[in-house]
């Protein structure tokens, strides 16, 4: 297995713990809440959190191996 797959594997697990945690906490608050509005602005909040948390950690590590790759192209 190549480390780029491995880290694009490493991303999807992340993003797939974050949904769930997403899932389940938001389940717990919808069956004590009777205001479904906040429940729904709740879950849109931090779905927008967590899909633009992972969008960035997609693009930090793009940048770094763009990076990696410069560098080794002027030794290699």
């Amino acid at each position: 297995m190549s480390p780029l797959s491995f880290l694009m594997l490493v991303i999807c697990v992340f993003s797939l713990f974050l949904l769930v945690r997403l899932a389940r906490g938001l389940s717990i608050l919808l069956i004590f809440s009777q205001n479904y509005f906040l429940v729904s602005l709740i879950f849109s909040v931090d779905f927008l959190f967590s899909s633009s948390l992972i969008s960035a950690l997609i693009l930090i590590i793009s940048f770094l191996l763009l990076t990696l790759d410069v560098i080794c192209s002027f030794f290699f």
